[in-house]
């Protein structure tokens, strides 16, 4: 193996033990009904709003894909998402599914949500 080789595949090495040690950017939260009840098994769709590269920020890095994750039986969730601009959508079975836009920077943000109960549904079970 030649001194560039080598060297090259210890800046390498070096660079990913630097990355693996560093805290991940992403959104963590909790969402709830309206009676601050967590929601199990609801699910967090996290989709990537290149917008702002477009006006020149430089930190809105982004990814191609959307993440989608479900919350836990205590109605917390976390989605592992680089900086940038994002639209949220949280939907559950007989709830009203929520928008909004969220801006991660270096470190996790946090992100909560209250799901409120459908009317239609509410109606069907009424009937």
């Amino acid at each position: 193996m030649n001194y560039r080789t080598l060297t090259g595949t210890l800046l390498v090495l070096c660079v990913s033990l630097v990355a693996a040690g560093q805290p991940q950017s992403g959104i963590t939260g909790e969402i709830v009904d309206s009676e601050g009840a967590a929601i199990a098994n609801a699910r967090v769709l996290v989709h990537w709003d290149p917008a702002g590269s477009t006006v020149g920020l430089s930190d809105n890095i982004g990814i191609q894909h959307d993440v989608i994750v479900t919350t836990h039986s205590n109605g917390r969730y976390l989605a592992e998402v680089p900086a940038g601009f994002y639209d949220v959508f949280v939907s559950a079975m007989a709830f009203t599914p929520t928008a909004a836009k969220v801006r991660v920077k270096k470190d996790r943000i946090t992100y909560n949500s209250t799901l409120r109960p459908d009317p239609l549904v509410s109606r069907e079970l009424a009937h």
